[in-house]
């Protein structure tokens, strides 16, 4: 296996969200190619090539955009792998192309839409109906550069590095940590919650599989934001400001965070309490919220900002929530 190529298109700090393939592959002309093979995991076979077809494939493929998504399935199947004198890149049809490991058992890979990849199914074909397949694996994965992001504060790195595990963790949270979570962005961490739970790629997917609809544009302020809003809000999961506005970029307090665990929590599980807080804010905590902090409290899901204050008005940082969503995963699991 040839050394990967270590020329970056992109930025490795801070990867974007969509890029073309030629600079996912790090190869800007065909001249640069010098063979391309077609191979399958499953058999350890593959075919090579001929220079009208790498023509082809490069012609048809290099100015697509590839899309960031983070894979936490093993590389299989049909993988296309592009040689050149400075290493080998694979692009996996039903996986994209690897970037780099994120936390120990995900992947960020950029992949084609399905419409995009369809285009390249022809090279499934190819391989499939080849009669002359030659023994040997011909792929590459990078497994280089390690792409988490950790937080600062020490205490959230082993959160971190869990969520990142069980694909709880999107990857544009990891540039925030410190900063007060959104309503948008909380909303985002528990759909991808339930997601991960029902073991659904989206919580969307999820929506359409259990036939329940949802309405886009319900709220009159949240145009162009995250779907997850509009999917909560059908679920029973969160409510607006009023009846038509969501402020999905106002921060939400650490009570309103509690709420809407204890709601996504109710999904899996009974919702109970007897215990009592004994902060010495505890007759801060709104009316409608004490039963809700009252479970997270005992559930070991949100503890105070010290051990004798709570704070239920203060806001949420992103990290705090990312070790919620952890344990209230685990709790349900």
């Amino acid at each position: 296996m040839l050394t990967a190529i270590t020329a970056h298109a992109y930025n490795v700090v801070n990867l974007p969200e969509n890029m073309t393939f030629a600079d996912a592959l790090g190869i800007f002309d065909p001249g640069e190619i010098t063979r391309v093979t077609v191979s399958d995991l499953a058999d350890g076979k593959y075919i090579e090539l001929q220079s009208d077809d790498i023509s082809e494939f490069y012609t048809t493929a290099r100015d697509m955009t590839v899309y960031r998504t983070v894979n936490p399935t093993p590389f299989r199947g049909i993988a296309v792998n592009v040689f050149t004198n400075s290493g080998q890149k694979s692009y996996y049809l039903n996986s994209g192309i690897e970037i780099g490991p994120y936390g120990s058992s995900n992947y960020i890979c950029y992949k084609l839409n399905k419409t995009d990849t369809e285009k390249l199914l022809y090279l499934d074909s190819m391989y499939k109906d080849s009669t002359e397949k030659l023994n040997g694996e011909v792929l590459n994965i990078d497994r280089g550069t390690d792409f988490l992001k950790l937080p600062s504060a020490l205490w959230a790195q082993s959160f971190v590095k869990e969520a990142a595990a069980k694909s709880l963790l999107p990857y544009e949270f990891t540039n925030i940590y410190p900063a007060s979570i959104s309503r948008e962005q909380f909303c985002i961490l528990l759909a991808n919650l339930i997601a991960v739970k029902e073991n659904y790629a989206s919580l969307d997917l999820y929506m359409l599989d259990r036939g329940q609809p949802y309405l886009k544009n319900y709220f009159e302020d949240c145009d162009g934001v995250d779907d997850s809003v509009n999917m909560l809000f059908a679920l029973g999961i969160v409510t607006g400001r009023d009846e038509s506005h969501f402020d999905p970029y106002g921060t939400i307090s650490r009570e309103e965070a509690a709420a809407l665990l204890c709601k996504t929590a109710e999904i899996y599980m009974w919702i109970g309490t007897e215990t009592h807080l004994s902060y010495s804010d505890t007759q801060s905590i709104s009316e409608w919220a004490r039963f809700f902090v009252t479970w997270v409290n005992e559930y070991g899901i949100m503890t105070g900002v010290t051990e004798t204050e709570f704070a239920p008005h203060d806001s949420y940082t992103v990290e705090q929530a990312i070790a919620t969503i952890v344990r209230l995963y685990n709790l349900i699991q």
